[in-house]
């Protein structure tokens, strides 16, 4: 039986920082995806309940686009940020 880490605000906000190391935006599909990846229980409603939260808080601007948001994730100290969401989210 697979156990699953669960879900917290802090690894949905690590999770979107690794999602977004290239283009610097992400979806709540991406940030599901990620998280999967890394043995999380994630579904959609909750992390983009979730993302809503941290994007708010972190003082990122998104954009509703009809069938998904697109959340533009900071890219200052996005390397060193980057690398804490890795470690973040392994432990």
């Amino acid at each position: 039986m697979t156990r699953f880490s669960r879900l917290t605000a802090s690894a949905v906000r690590a999770a979107a920082l690794l999602a977004a190391t290239e283009a610097g935006t992400t979806t709540t599909l991406d940030v599901k995806r990620e998280l999967r990846d890394r043995g999380y229980w994630a579904v959609q409603s909750d992390v983009s309940f979730l993302m809503e939260q941290v994007a708010s808080a972190s003082g990122w601007p998104w954009w509703d686009l009809g069938g998904f948001r697109l959340y533009a994730v900071s890219r200052a100290g996005h390397r060193e940020e980057g690398l804490a969401a890795e470690v973040a989210l392994r432990n």
